[in-house]
């Protein structure tokens, strides 16, 4: 779409004799280029907590253990802060399923609570674990944490397919 954009634009300034030079050209060409390589951008984003607004519930972002990311395929990304607003954000349809490229959780045991992808996370759910609106699942990108965790706060493992169905 954007390169349409750009013919287009090219078009329209060249029956004007606008563009007289290679020069000029070079620049629309270079435009192009930058427009369609930006709109790829398909990865997801960092979770600023106490600035990024939760995609469901509005609520700010408060606690950076429980936050979510959904990413899209067109690379538009819908940030969560508990698996109950991103588990209702899919469930009530309001992003179709073609749509979402990637489902990103929070590292619950990582220091800097990088995003995982939601089909490789470990998962448990636990009422002790308090998350922000009482989604209570913590999600870990190792076996070996999610089994410290189990102990800790009494919980049990729980799937991502377990929880989208």
């Amino acid at each position: 779409m954007g390169a349409m954009l750009v013919a287009c634009f090219y078009i329209e300034f060249k029956k004007r004799k606008l563009l007289r030079s290679s020069y000029s050209l070079s620049i629309v060409v270079a435009l192009a280029a930058m427009m369609t390589m930006s709109s790829c951008n398909v990865k997801p984003e960092a979770i600023v907590t106490g600035k990024d607004q939760c995609c469901f519930c509005k609520m700010t972002v408060s606690d950076p253990k429980f936050g979510a990311e959904i990413v899209t395929v067109k690379g538009r990304n819908y940030k969560f802060d508990d698996m109950h607003c991103v588990l209702a954000f899919i469930n009530n349809k309001m992003l179709e399923v073609k749509e979402i490229k990637e489902v990103y959780l929070t590292d619950f045991a990582s220091a800097d609570h990088q995003l995982i992808k939601a089909t490789e996370a470990a998962l448990m759910q636990s009422e002790k674990l308090n998350s922000p609106m009482n989604g209570n699942i913590a999600a870990v990108g190792d076996t070996h944490s999610i089994q410290k965790l189990m102990e800790e706060y009494q919980g049990t493992s729980v799937s991502w397919k377990q929880l989208v169905k």
